[in-house]
């Protein structure tokens, strides 16, 4: 009998591997690995029926029953999983390693389809990340410091696609990290895919000693950053950002405003109106008036000067609290420098 089993350690060491998720699209979209394509073998309804029979009948009667809405399917699984694979390596997964990725991994081999089957299943990956994350952060993390609306963001992206060892921490939570944060954003990831992608991310970068961060709370959204990542990231005191209040305003506008229309109005009502307590009743209002106008330049600059800058306190120029301060207005060379801050020893 051919042995086709593999961890999830090695699995990850494969640069051609191709996920095959096979459990229900409920399970696959609250948490599933990272890249992986789902061909489920029961659809959510069905999957509610055969675990009703397995509760209040009996194990084997689910068998059964589950093996009677398969069967019609097979040739539909097997083309999707052939479809999906484009010459890659495909792994199998379900929960547990069990009935669902073992039946369809038999039919494989009969066909003489080529694959794996991830030992212990998509639990065996939560267990990993878990794993991964109760230990001591075993790189440097370079924190990006300064005022909103500086580039971080920016700075992070253009890191990237140098291959640079940078991590977007509000992309992964698809947050932007304030009452504006979730604005154009209509999409909540669970904290397990959110841990899972900062895992994967973690893992592409393993050869690099440093990665290079933007300066977040724990909680991002509906996301939490995992204690010992999060740890690191307070260890050192980090590079500072600074641009001037006009590019500011106008890279904030940029991303929150709806320049085809006004989709992102309601929205950003409601992010003004929880601000009330803090700002006031009287500059809220106002700024809705403004608002009315679409003079977004300046609410923005109000909610800079008057909220964002008092309660960040930032510098808005070069200090000596951070390690190195670049002054984005010269956005070549800020990422120039944070390249040799990366690659340096």
């Amino acid at each position: 009998m051919i042995n086709n089993k593999i961890t999830i350690q090695k699995a990850l060491d494969i640069a051609n591997r191709l996920f095959v998720d096979l459990r229900s699209p409920l399970e696959y979209t609250e948490a599933h690995i990272p890249g992986a394509v789902n061909v489920p073998l029961l659809e959510n309804e069905e999957r509610a029926i055969v675990g009703t029979i397995y509760k209040r009948q009996s194990s084997q009667l689910a068998v059964d029953k589950g093996l009677d809405i398969v069967a019609p399917k097979l040739p539909h699984i097997y083309n999707a999983i052939k479809e999906h694979s484009h010459n890659r390596k495909i792994i199998l997964y379900c929960w547990r390693g069990g009935m669902r990725s073992n039946s369809i991994s038999k039919i494989l081999t009969i066909l003489k389809v080529e694959h794996l089957l991830l030992e212990g299943g998509y639990k065996a990956f939560r267990t990993y990340v878990n794993d991964y994350f109760n230990n001591e952060f075993n790189k440097t993390i370079i924190v990006l410091h300064g005022l909103t609306g500086v580039g971080k963001t920016e700075i992070l992206q253009e890191l990237k696609k140098k291959g640079l060892p940078a991590i977007d921490l509000e992309e992964l939570a698809n947050h932007r990290g304030s009452v504006f944060g979730a604005i154009g954003m209509n999409y909540r990831p669970s904290q397990k895919k959110f841990e899972g992608h900062l895992l994967m991310e973690c893992l592409k970068y393993k050869k690099f000693p440093k990665i290079v961060v933007e300066c977040e709370s724990q909680r991002i959204g509906f996301a939490m950053i995992p204690v010992a990542f999060f740890q690191a990231m307070k260890k050192n005191k980090g590079v500072l950002i600074y641009d001037s209040i006009e590019n500011r305003v106008e890279r904030l506008v940029n991303i929150y405003v709806d320049k085809n229309g006004c989709e992102n109005d309601e929205s950003i009502v409601d992010a003004l109106n929880i601000l009330r307590k803090h700002m006031g009743n009287r500059k809220i209002n106002d700024l809705l008036e403004i608002l009315k106008e679409r003079k977004y330049n300046d609410i923005v600059c109000c909610l800079l000067k008057d909220y964002y800058d008092p309660l960040y306190k930032y510098p808005d120029d070069a200090s000596e609290e951070y390690c190195l301060c670049l002054d984005n207005r010269n956005k070549e060379n800020t990422v120039v420098m944070l390249e040799k801050l990366l690659i340096t020893e």
